[in-house]
């Protein structure tokens, strides 16, 4: 078969350009350290990379939104704190002065000064802000909750920030809650320990028609019936409001214990209101009627603070589940596009080895002229 100058012309000039493509290509490789260039490179691995930067993309932005809500609810669990320091101050004064053997109408009037002086500083605690936005007044952060006579003005909007796909994670806590104990009954049970929206009570026994009031001092409305306590007292005692909250307070088979045995919420600035008004009138039942109170109001603010303490540690774990996900993701990136630089500066030898064969073969393929032949 015949082959022509032209075509020995074409063929060394083809492999003269595949060469030096090659050695551009694996120069861009040696430069960058990735193996994918372009999504020709390696349709499928393309593919998976574009997701895994998807992912990435989503999971950073998650944990700015973990950020930000740790950030709130360090300011909430602070704010909470004060309130618990409040609270516990008034409890103090309240025993101090529950007594007439240690206290007089002079010392209760010098009192009533520094719970009043509580009341204010509850009130701005409960105003507290996060820049420029309150953390106690549920979606409404524009204004202040409270006013300086403690009434809410704010709403019980649970503030949710998405952390993980699909996963959200409410990071604040209402005024009314906290400081009105709106919905406290709920609040006060684990959430794993829910079973529906409102704690169940069991049912009560009803009392034989023909059978007396075991307590015939109390009307007979209030009644009710049950084995006596361990302690002492027993229900026959005991209101139906009381009654229920301490059968409330025990948990059925099968359920987990609930940890407090509060029933109802407490406004703190109503004892509050109601120890300065006691101390003023040197009111030593009043004054002592606001130590039960005070007790289930620190419960309250209790549990709450460590709601929020669950929520902290939800994000922290959720934050480390994040971290190795983008580590693994990151692993599975550079398996994927980074290049080998062994094999690439390896690469980058051989191509220039393969370069020099071809022009020295191609020096000797094209060299021989017509005037060679007419010599």
């Amino acid at each position: 078969m015949r082959v022509s100058n032209q075509s020995n012309y074409d063929q060394v000039n083809s492999n003269i350009a595949k060469n030096r493509v090659e050695g551009a290509e694996l120069q861009n490789q040696a430069a960058t350290q990735k193996r994918i260039l372009k999504p020709s490179d390696d349709p499928v691995a393309t593919a998976k990379t574009l997701g895994l930067r998807t992912d990435q993309a989503t999971n950073t932005q998650f944990q700015k939104n973990i950020d930000a809500a740790k950030t709130f609810m360090n300011f909430t669990e602070s704010a909470i704190s004060e309130v618990t320091d409040v609270m516990m101050r008034a409890k103090e004064l309240a025993i101090s002065q529950s007594s007439d053997a240690s206290a007089n109408s002079a010392t209760r009037l010098s009192v009533a000064t520094e719970v009043d002086q509580l009341f204010k500083d509850l009130v701005a605690t409960g105003n507290r802000r996060m820049g420029d936005r309150y953390i106690f007044g549920g979606y409404k952060t524009r204004s202040a909750p409270f006013d300086h006579e403690g009434n809410y003005a704010g709403d019980s909007g649970s503030i949710k920030f998405e952390i993980s796909r699909g996963v959200f994670a409410t990071v604040n806590l209402p005024g009314d809650r906290v400081f009105m104990g709106k919905a406290n009954a709920l609040a006060l049970v684990p959430e794993n320990a829910r079973g529906s929206t409102m704690p169940h009570y069991p049912a009560i026994p009803s009392q034989p028609e023909d059978s007396p009031p075991e307590n015939p001092d109390a009307p007979n409305d209030v009644q009710v019936r049950g084995p006596a306590s361990t302690d002492g007292s027993n229900d026959h005692d005991m209101t139906s409001e009381k009654a229920l909250q301490r059968r409330a307070a025990q948990p059925k088979d099968g359920e987990p214990e609930s940890p407090m045995g509060v029933a109802k919420g407490e406004n703190v600035f109503n004892i509050l209101k109601q120890l300065s008004t006691g101390l003023r009138a040197n009111d030593t039942m009043a004054i002592q009627a606001t130590l039960e109170r005070l007790d289930d109001a620190l419960d309250q603010i209790v549990m709450l603070r460590s709601q929020v303490g669950a929520r902290l540690a939800t994000l922290e774990n959720t934050t480390q589940s994040l971290t190795k996900t983008k580590i693994d993701n990151a692993t599975l990136m550079s398996s994927l596009e980074d290049a080998d630089a062994f094999e690439v500066f390896s690469n980058i030898t051989r191509n220039e080895n393969a370069l020099k064969a071809t022009l020295q073969t191609s020096n000797k393929l094209i060299s021989p002229s017509l005037l060679d032949f007419l010599r």
